[in-house]
């Protein structure tokens, strides 16, 4: 049974209407994790929601979890107020691994907030920049306005990453990509050598995804899913 931690609700703040990004301290030790894993957030006459860990790991001080409102523990998160205390579980899963994968080229492929676990690992991986070879990120999203962590996609740019964006649904001020992330990435032919994937989002989502990235020479043992 994994581990009860304390923390305290440090910062909250708001992507989206229905989207917030919760940055928790814990009490005691920092926790440790490997990049891709998630939390099991606890609250009293809930049942625990799962949230995958937004922050990388050498993010020691705090660690972050994007999360979308719904029912349950996420409705009872957008009443929480910083300062408040809150209690979880974790971490779980087997998270993204990196280790195993240096000199590959690595792509990573999300939707909506699914973006939390790549976000950790992308952050990693640029820590450790010299160890991978070309980086890349595809992220697919409702409409502009949850283009989430929008001012890091553009320093992930700069520093070398391919970021490729595409909505659902785009008002008239967009003017890249737009439909869904699994058919930008069919419709360029090219093999991928060399590449390891990582990819998040639902669940047919990631089974057309694994399918196109299995069609461009992807080996489907370097297709990694973080559960």
């Amino acid at each position: 049974m994994a581990e009860v931690i304390n923390a305290t609700i440090e910062t909250i703040e708001p992507f989206a209407e229905d989207v917030r990004l919760f940055r928790l301290v814990p009490e005691g030790a920092p926790l440790s994790f490997v990049q891709g894993q998630f939390i099991k957030v606890l609250w009293e006459g809930e049942k625990g929601s799962y949230f995958a860990i937004a922050s990388p790991p050498y993010e020691t001080r705090f660690t972050e979890v994007l999360v979308k409102k719904g029912k349950g523990v996420s409705e009872r998160l957008f009443s929480a107020q910083p300062g408040d205390k809150i209690s979880f579980e974790g971490p779980l899963g087997h998270g993204f691994p990196l280790d195993l994968h240096r000199e590959k080229n690595l792509l990573f492929v999300g939707v909506g907030t699914a973006i939390a676990p790549l976000r950790s690992t992308i952050l990693e991986a640029l820590r450790r920049r010299e160890e991978f070879g070309k980086i890349e990120f595809y992220f697919g999203t409702l409409t502009p306005e949850h283009l989430y962590f929008g001012e890091e996609l553009a320093a992930w740019h700069a520093q070398g990453v391919n970021v490729v964006i595409t909505v659902t649904f785009p008002d008239e001020h967009w003017d890249r990509h737009s439909g869904f992330v699994q058919h930008i990435l069919q419709s360029q032919s090219d093999p991928l050598h060399q590449t390891v994937a990582y990819v998040c989002g639902m669940k047919e989502m990631v089974e057309e995804t694994i399918s196109v990235l299995k069609g461009r020479a992807i080996p489907e043992e370097l297709i990694l899913q973080n559960i």
